[in-house]
């Protein structure tokens, strides 16, 4: 289904919220020689996604756990030493935000609010976006109709944002795929190529204001050439698949990941003619699931992504050859690494490990997982 041209935001002004000094974990910045930090970081239970500008400039969202009051989203800051949240006051009520992204002083993050823990109990999605600085937490308004939610981000400046997920529907599985975009001004409904049919974008990732990809649950992918999205054609490979998360870092360099069923992993590079699928490597066992959730790249030959299998986190590295598992200080077992992202120029990496009574930071060096 096309979407109906382009939506302007109507005018809304919502006041800035600021910054609670609620210090989540105060964990000391032990840092190594080469800046690094030595050890896990703890973050605020219910947290699924980060970005991180530096080792000393990094975000977190998430939803809060169902026992926990209030039901508003959850948002910390790492500055380097401590992860601080940010108050909720403000906020919608049962609202949760499951992706940001970061910009030149700044950062994105999307979900929906509306619902009871994860929509079980009823209720509908709306979408909600959020602007965050240093020291202030702002809601934006996102074009009407806004039912639905939102589940990724991606900003490559002040002036050039996108944010994908689904309009309409209390299931995201039989919503509308939506793409909005930030022009520095406003967000706007983006005109979407025919015939994605139902379902959710699940991934967004951009370089410029002329390249950015984005990928359905469906397995369907489209991009933006800097004058409109078209829809490009996904590999076959023998089964249905679905895609999580997409990452680029040139117009020839682009790297999809997902799952087909529930045990087997799918990895998809687009190498700026054709997308071909790359096997991940063989994981050993007969589990009765696996699956790969988030993806980031630095550069061609580094890249890395993540996810979760029955015996613990899974974790993949590409080193511009192949792809090799490496294991993570997970104790094993119900973990899950639920996003992962490259710290700009510095070679080093951080996942987002959730269990079920801890949320982690496990941290990538550039040759094992710590």
């Amino acid at each position: 289904m096309k979407l109906a041209g382009t939506v302007t935001v109507a005018a809304l002004t919502v006041a800035a919220l600021t910054v609670a000094a609620l210090t989540v974990a105060a964990v000391t910045a032990a840092c190594t020689a080469s800046g690094q930090h030595s050890r896990l970081r703890p973050l605020p239970e219910g947290v699924r996604g980060v970005a991180v500008q530096s080792s000393r400039n990094a975000w977190s969202v998430g939803s809060p756990p169902a026992d926990v009051r209030p039901q508003k989203a959850i948002v910390a800051h790492w500055n380097g030493e401590a992860w601080t949240t940010f108050s909720p006051r403000g906020l919608p009520q049962r609202s949760g935000l499951g992706a940001v992204a970061a910009f030149p002083g700044g950062a994105w993050a999307v979900g929906d609010y509306g619902t009871t823990q994860h929509g079980d109990g009823g209720g509908r999605p709306r979408q909600f976006i959020v602007r965050l600085t240093g020291t202030t937490m702002r809601r934006v308004p996102v074009p009407e109709p806004a039912d639905g939610g939102l589940v990724d981000v991606a900003a490559t400046s002040t002036v050039n944002a996108w944010a994908v997920g689904y309009l309409g529907g209390v299931d995201l599985n039989d919503g509308i795929p939506l793409i909005l975009h930030w022009n520095g001004t406003a967000w706007t409904r983006a005109r979407l190529p025919a015939a994605l049919g139902r379902g959710y974008f699940a991934g967004v990732t951009a370089t410029s204001a002329t390249n950015a990809w984005a990928v359905t649950n469906t397995g369907k992918i489209v991009h933006w050439n800097g004058l409109r999205w078209d829809h490009v054609v996904s590999p076959v490979i023998g089964v249905t698949y679905q895609l999580h998360d997409v990452a680029t870092t040139s117009a020839r360099n682009v790297w999809a990941v997902g799952g087909a069923g529930s045990k087997r992993t799918v990895i998809l590079h687009w190498n700026g003619l054709r997308w071909t699928w790359d096997l991940s490597p063989k994981i050993r066992g007969r589990y009765s699931f696996r699956g790969l959730y988030a993806v980031s790249a630095s550069s061609a030959d580094d890249a890395l992504a993540v996810g979760s299998a029955d015996e613990g986190t899974l974790a993949l590295h590409w080193n511009g050859h192949g792809w090799k598992r490496f294991k993570t200080p997970g104790r094993g077992g119900l973990n899950s690494l639920e996003d992962v992202t490259f710290i700009p120029r510095s070679g080093r990496a951080w996942a987002v490990d959730v269990t079920g009574s801890a949320t982690l930071i496990f941290e990538w060096d550039g040759t094992s997982w710590r």
